[in-house]
């Protein structure tokens, strides 16, 4: 079974589903609806794929992948996005799971940005390890350090950090970049996301780059706690 970790669904329907872009909305933001996508996986043998929340389209409003995931449970699951810092975070979850939920999506792009280790996320961390509900996090590569903390402070939280982190690999030897990325590998409950951007800034830097990258990245984190 090949299954597709992280995808975006952007619904045409923006009655229904009302995107939150501001006035300039990200060049990646267009349509593609859950059918559209059905139909490249199909062509591509992708067997199932993880829905996760598009947070520059939708912000924490999670109608679209969650019906998308209802309506398409043999080949979808969702991944939502709830504000870590209100206070009614934990009942959020709750009730995501009430509807399916699969997996938290945490982001920090926030303003200002909420910081991964903001004692006011604790009981958030605390209840998602409890209901053992992975947690992918997006955030900026200086908060990748925070992660860890977390990390040590719920040993039992499987945590995956979406597109690594977004570390900056364009320039400069190898062995010298990402230094806290690699630093994760010790924390068993942390896993890594790499993506298309990941791939691409490594290759703006050389195709040799990019093979000695991963190969070190599977060495620190091994084959099963990448994605």
């Amino acid at each position: 079974m090949i299954v597709e970790t992280h995808c975006h669904i952007i619904s045409e329907d923006q009655r229904k589903y009302p995107r939150q872009t501001g006035p300039k909305p990200a060049a990646w933001i267009r349509d593609l609806s859950a059918e559209e996508f059905l139909k490249l996986m199909l062509g591509a043998g992708v067997d199932r794929a993880i829905l996760v929340q598009a947070f520059g389209a939708y912000k924490c409003d999670n109608r679209y992948v969650a019906d998308a995931a209802a309506r398409y449970p043999d080949r979808f699951v969702a991944v939502f996005i709830i504000d870590p810092l209100r206070p009614d975070a934990c009942a959020t979850l709750e009730d995501g799971m009430a509807l399916g939920l699969a997996g938290m999506r945490l982001v920090t792009w926030t303003d200002p940005p909420t910081l991964l280790d903001d004692a006011r996320i604790n009981p958030l961390w605390k209840r998602a390890a409890e209901l053992k509900i992975p947690v992918c996090v997006l955030t900026t590569f200086d908060q990748v350090p925070r992660l860890g903390a977390v990390a040590a402070r719920f040993p039992e939280l499987r945590l995956a950090l979406d597109h690594l982190g977004l570390p900056s690999l364009s320039s400069g030897p190898v062995r010298g970049l990402a230094p806290a990325l690699f630093e994760l590998a010790r924390f068993p409950n942390v896993y890594g996301k790499f993506s298309s951007w990941t791939i691409g800034s490594l290759t703006r830097n050389s195709e040799s780059a990019c093979a000695e990258f991963f190969r070190r990245l599977v060495d620190a984190f091994g084959p099963r706690r990448l994605m």
